[in-house]
């Protein structure tokens, strides 16, 4: 394999040929290149602007906006730490109260098994539908999906329950 590159002389000018010259990377090469990943905790409250006039890379507080130099090894991100410590305007998640407030919510959640007997019952009856039902195997995975710390009832206990409803009603008359 012949490695070497055949030039020609043009009015006292050397040039090389263009077919044997390697290519040199351009700037969108550079840009396919895979940047390093940020694995910082602070690029969660920074936003990276990218060089300024300088050439040095610039990152923005989301919370007050302010600017600062952000990159290569003369800037890193110990800078923007210092910042998150001062910084009034950023707003720190307390997970502390994210669970209790998610504790909360589950409580909310709970469902009552006689409540929600009694209103399935009430569907039934309105609705016409076969005691059946509650053996669907669709239906039993729903009713899980949706709850699953709710009882799953019979045949027998749904003909129970609208027995009660019907004994009820009858009673008011």
């Amino acid at each position: 394999m012949d490695n070497s590159v055949s030039m020609k002389v043009d009015g006292g000018n050397v040039t090389q040929n263009p077919e044997n010259i390697e290519r040199s990377e351009t700037a969108e090469d550079i840009k396919k290149k895979k940047t390093k990943a940020t694995t910082s905790d602070v690029w969660r409250y920074f936003t990276k602007l990218g060089p300024g006039d300088d050439g040095i890379d610039r990152a923005q507080c989301d919370g007050c906006k302010q600017k600062f130099k952000a990159g290569g090894k003369q800037y890193g991100t110990l800078s923007l730490k210092r910042h998150l410590d001062r910084c009034v305007k950023i707003d720190f998640e307390d997970i502390g109260q994210i669970l209790i407030e998610m504790q909360n919510k589950i409580g909310a959640l709970k469902i009552d098994n006689h409540v929600s007997r009694e209103m399935f019952a009430a569907f039934v009856i309105d609705c016409d539908v076969s005691f059946s039902i509650v053996d669907n195997k669709k239906f039993r995975n729903w009713i899980k999906y949706i709850s699953p710390t709710l009882g799953l009832i019979t045949r027998n206990t749904l003909k129970e329950d609208v027995l009660k409803i019907y004994s009820r009603e009858k009673r008011k008359t």
